[in-house]
């Protein structure tokens, strides 16, 4: 509980700032670098926590076939939900609704 607080916390902080600051006319390029930044060092730390785990090495041949199914499965889907909106909007494939 006290993770989820502490992350909705900080996302409202951002929020707070992110909108008090922001500058229309300011270049914030700098800003893709720190997300990308950060992003990769939570990437790392979750894989150096995962890794650790005895149980989860030991499991890994199972969950790497689980989510396998599970990626298959999304994918398919995806392109059958794609393809029935399609068919819905009467929307070729090139995004033009087709006319009667």
């Amino acid at each position: 509980m006290g993770l989820l607080i502490l992350y909705l916390g900080t996302a409202l902080i951002g929020y707070f700032v992110g909108a008090k600051y922001t500058d229309k006319e300011k270049d914030y390029s700098w800003t893709n670098k720190v997300t990308t930044g950060c992003l990769i060092l939570l990437i790392f730390t979750m894989g150096a926590r995962i890794g650790s785990d005895e149980r989860v090495i030991k499991s890994l041949q199972t969950i790497g076939l689980k989510a396998a199914v599970i990626t298959a499965f999304a994918f398919a889907g995806s392109i059958l939900g794609c393809f029935l909106m399609r068919k819905f909007f009467r929307i070729d494939r090139k995004g033009v609704k087709i006319d009667d």
